[in-house]
């Protein structure tokens, strides 16, 4: 296995950063949220099956750990479609923005919990991050708008429960199996939801569908590359460059969705950036 350089992991955030710029043109498209959402899932499942299979990774678990991992395709499968709503409202950028509010609210959470000893540079993160996202929000929003809002807030929340309980499940252990399980788990939530709603709409063309398919193969591949950083170099020097994620999301919405922040708005982002280098959390959730 080649060692993963520091352009390898930048290319796995940018290609993290595409999953967004994906979601946005297939819904632009005409498609709702919950096709996209299910496109994603049932294809990065595929995927990510098909490249263990080939490589051999042991997918084996205990019945202790499938039912955790089942029991946290929940609030993964609520987390990814909140995000999918959440860009179906308000720009990209200011989706990702917002939901990097989540290693904020998993350090401010194991401080109540006790899990981990407050720290002050902790603190100074939590509030760069919600300063950094108060400057960016620093706009006039329709009631649509404010929709997306908290809508991208709930999957911050969501995500930061599916970390923190992988966490504690898993730490220090291999989540491939894991993670799989749980993507399995969403897939048959988001099928299931579809055949009950009756509420899939499509994309409407070429370009729809050639996003909503980009949507899987781009967080299967980054997915699939964190995974092989994260044993070849550990899980703290991947977390690192994986916070260029952002800073690609931003630079990739305007470029393709012609998706610009103000001035303002901008200097809340480079906060919000720099808040992620101030949190040290356990790499040992999935990817969300």
């Amino acid at each position: 296995m080649i060692r993963p350089t520091p352009v390898h992991l930048l290319v796995f955030a940018v290609s993290f950063a595409m999953v967004g710029i994906c979601t946005a043109l297939a819904l632009q498209s005409g498609a709702n949220p919950l096709a996209v959402v299910t496109i994603r899932t049932l294809g990065t499942a595929a995927l990510m099956l098909g490249f263990f299979l080939f490589t051999k990774v042991v997918l084996s678990m205990t019945r202790r750990d499938r039912l955790i991992a089942i029991a946290l395709g929940i609030p993964l499968s609520i987390n990814n479609f909140l995000i999918n709503s959440a860009i179906a409202e308000i720009p990209v950028p200011l989706v990702v923005l917002i939901f990097y509010l989540w290693p904020a609210l998993t350090g401010a959470a194991a401080w109540l919990l006790r899990k981990e000893p407050f720290r002050w540079r902790g603190l100074a993160g939590l509030l760069l991050a919600f300063t950094g996202v108060a400057l960016a929000l620093n706009v006039h929003f329709e009631s649509g708008q404010a929709k997306g809002v908290w809508l991208a807030a709930g999957a911050a929340v969501n995500w930061s429960v599916v970390f923190m309980v992988t966490s504690h499940f898993f730490h220090g252990r291999d989540t491939r199996a894991p993670t799989l399980t749980m993507i399995l788990t969403a897939a048959v939530i988001f099928v299931a939801a579809c055949l009950i709603t009756g509420n899939v709409q499509q994309p409407m063309t070429t370009l729809g569908w050639s996003a909503a398919l980009g949507t899987a193969a781009f967080y299967a591949f980054a997915m699939i590359g964190i995974f092989a950083a994260t044993v070849r170099i550990g899980p703290s020097r991947t977390g690192f460059y994986m916070n260029f994620e952002p800073i690609a999301a931003v630079l990739l919405a305007a470029l393709i969705l012609g998706q610009t922040l103000a001035p303002i708005q901008l200097g809340g982002a480079a906060l919000v950036i720099v808040a992620l280098f101030l949190f040290r959390p356990p790499a040992t959730a999935p990817i969300e």
